[in-house]
């Protein structure tokens, strides 16, 4: 079988078997029986978590990284190879990065003889599940002696055959917060009587709107998202509690230290005013990727060769977060995106959509830049 056609099969294998976050067992026997196929000898680090090494001549070792797990998401996909675990779906293309990494593994040991130096191959669970696979890749060994790491996302915005490259920040600080405002219940007819926890909620979600646009230096990028609110029991009773989620996107950790306070001062606002209780946790995410300008540029001068100059694309700064950043706090690397979308071809949906897919004759091409990035680096 060519590489290409191999490259799809084993992505379409990955897809109809979806696993969650730290559960990607049968993922992860699928991984080794690929990997000792070709010759390699892989070892289980975590429970599902997996390196494998290409030696070659020298000492220098570049690692490439493929991240493993799926979404809860009903896949509304029309292909043959739909889902076939409920309620579970690639719809973040770590299907493609598990299958690309495994072809430039195959094109990797085709060209050993020409490898100065070595290869790690990381496949990582959980990196949809704060705290993430990373860390605990890392603590168990998977950056053991190695000087470098790459890795490459495939992104619904971006044109199949364009890699966007990040030469410093790429992604940003991820974090989440949880508030519960507790009332005083009544009925409906009398609100004198009562502690609106909705109102006061409504009024909540507003000032925290306000931060961003009237208290962060505009030139220092920020979000604050609520996603989730719950309160009320019945339309004619006053709700006592109210519970909201959401999430806290910066750069800098100035920014990030300034808003974890200014959301306490608040709500210490609202209880003064309006004699509530409250309960407030944040939780430090994924932290801010940094990119090695070097490296970066050793990716896109691979990329560049392979796609043309004109598909190479320099976006601002993405505000999604990624525990690929661990291992970039660890030794230099770079991560970077490369395009999956394909309008001509009905495939335009962004990741974490049920109906998000790739443009499969890409594929060989991502796995041609892995391979070939990481063997610039050796070279470097």
């Amino acid at each position: 079988m060519e590489i290409d056609e191999y490259i799809i099969k084993t992505r379409e294998y990955f897809h109809e078997y979806p696993e969650l976050s730290f559960k990607e067992y049968k993922t992860a026997d699928k991984i080794e029986e690929e990997l000792r196929a070709m010759g390699l000898n892989p070892k289980r680090i975590t429970e599902t978590g997996i390196i494998a090494d290409i030696k070659g001549k020298g000492n220098k070792t570049v690692a490439i990284r493929a991240d493993i797990d799926a979404l809860p998401v009903t896949e509304e996909n029309k292909v043959p190879y739909v889902s076939r675990n409920e309620g579970i779906m690639h719809a973040c293309g770590h299907d493609t990065h598990m299958a690309m990494l495994l072809g430039a593994a195959k094109m990797l040991i085709a060209d050993k003889e020409k490898l100065n130096g070595n290869i790690r191959l990381i496949f990582q669970p959980a990196e949809e599940l704060p705290p993430g696979g990373a860390v605990d890749m890392i603590k168990h060994g998977a950056l053991d002696n190695v000087d470098y790491i790459i890795g490459q996302h495939i992104m619904g915005f971006l044109p199949a055959g364009h890699v966007a490259v990040y030469y410093k920040e790429m992604m940003a600080n991820a974090d989440e917060f949880d508030i519960t405002v507790h009332g005083k219940g009544g009925h409906g007819s009398a609100p004198q009587d009562a502690i609106d926890a909705i109102y006061i909620t409504a009024h909540l979600v507003e000032m925290l709107n306000t931060i961003v646009s009237r208290e962060i230096d505009p030139r220092d990028p920020a979000v604050i998202t609520v996603g989730t609110i719950n309160a009320g029991y019945r339309y004619n009773i006053i709700a006592a509690h109210s519970k909201l989620t959401g999430t806290v996107r910066t750069f800098s950790l100035e920014v990030q230290e300034k808003i974890i306070k200014r959301i306490g001062e608040i709500l210490e606002g609202l209880k003064s005013t309006y004699g509530i209780e409250y309960e407030y946790e944040y939780k430090k995410g994924y932290p801010v990727l940094i990119n090695n300008e070097e490296i970066s540029r050793d990716i896109e001068e691979v990329a560049e060769k392979i796609l043309g100059k004109e598909n190479i694309e320099h976006p601002k700064p993405d505000m999604g977060g990624e525990d690929f950043a661990y291992y970039l706090q660890k030794i230099p690397g770079a991560y970077y995106f490369f395009g999956a979308s394909n309008i001509t071809k009905g495939i335009n949906s962004p990741n974490h959509s049920p109906t998000f897919d790739v443009d499969e004759d890409q594929l060989y091409t991502g796995a041609r830049i892995l391979k070939e990035a990481a063997m610039s680096i050796l070279n470097r």
